[in-house]
């Protein structure tokens, strides 16, 4: 059996701070979330439908993106007993989605007929 809280932060609300006792699951269910690591240089930005494992022990600093953020924590998660280097390659993977998200961006913007493209050739 897995405990499982639903949080909801509103933008502007002021900044959470969590100790972890037991490893857990982060999954944003609507909205963006903002995150930072205790011992990890880099942020995240969470948005809806992505998660992130958390090890036992670290400290978390949460808060909410411009349209607020619900998500979910649930315990035990993928990584019981992980680490924060564990942690960052979760990053590295959400940072791999956010490069594919700005890249389709850019296609459809250029395809809308608002970038000229040209072919070397």
């Amino acid at each position: 059996m897995r405990e499982i809280r639903i949080f909801q932060l509103e933008h502007g609300e002021p900044l959470e701070t969590w100790r972890l006792a037991q490893a857990m699951q982060l999954h944003v269910s609507d909205g963006e979330l903002w995150l930072t690591l205790a011992g990890d240089a880099g942020d995240y930005w969470l948005r809806a439908n992505e998660s992130i494992d958390l090890p036992a022990g670290v400290r978390v600093h949460v808060s909410a993106g411009r349209e607020g953020a619900r998500f979910v924590l649930a315990l035990g998660g993928a990584m019981a007993g992980g680490t924060v280097e564990a942690a960052g390659q979760a990053r590295a993977a959400a940072l791999r989605g956010l490069a594919g998200r700005i890249g389709e961006g850019v296609r459809a913007w250029a395809q809308r007929g608002q970038w000229g493209v040209r072919i070397a050739g």
